[in-house]
């Protein structure tokens, strides 16, 4: 293994490890369902890190793909540990296995949607609002 991909997984894992440490971090999981994402719009503040879990709870592999996976306004770490397979254009998920992300996004409307051959109404929307102002 040469020492890109290790320091990597080093700055990856430690990413994770402050960020479950973070009062401020938003949870939310989604689960990838047959034709389904469940909920299928999700809400949270810009300016704080969120950790989304995607579980795909179906009989079928599923795959997390959308704008907001290439958009440069988006930071986004994936956890290494994850079962996912990352893919040049989405994110596979097996059945029975799971895919945490943290994303740092700008304020706006985020699609997604599973783009396996036959899913095709399988979406949803991640809504990123302004802080409030204190």
């Amino acid at each position: 293994m040469n020492r890109r991909v290790k320091r990597f997984g080093w700055l990856a894992g430690m990413a994770i490890l402050v960020n479950a440490c973070d009062p401020d971090v938003q949870t939310v999981r989604i689960a990838a369902q047959d034709f389904r994402f469940d909920p299928v719009e999700v809400r949270a503040i810009a300016g704080r890190p969120l950790r989304l879990t995607i579980v795909n709870e179906g009989r079928e592999p599923h795959e997390f793909a959308g704008p907001l996976l290439v958009d440069p306004r988006v930071r986004l770490i994936a956890d290494p540990s994850s079962d996912a397979v990352l893919r040049q254009d989405g994110i596979r998920i097996l059945p029975g296995r799971s895919l945490q992300l943290t994303l740092w996004m700008p304020p706006g409307t985020y699609l997604f949607h599973c783009q396996v051959r036959g899913h095709k109404g399988m979406t949803g929307t991640l809504l990123v609002d302004e802080p409030p102002s204190s």
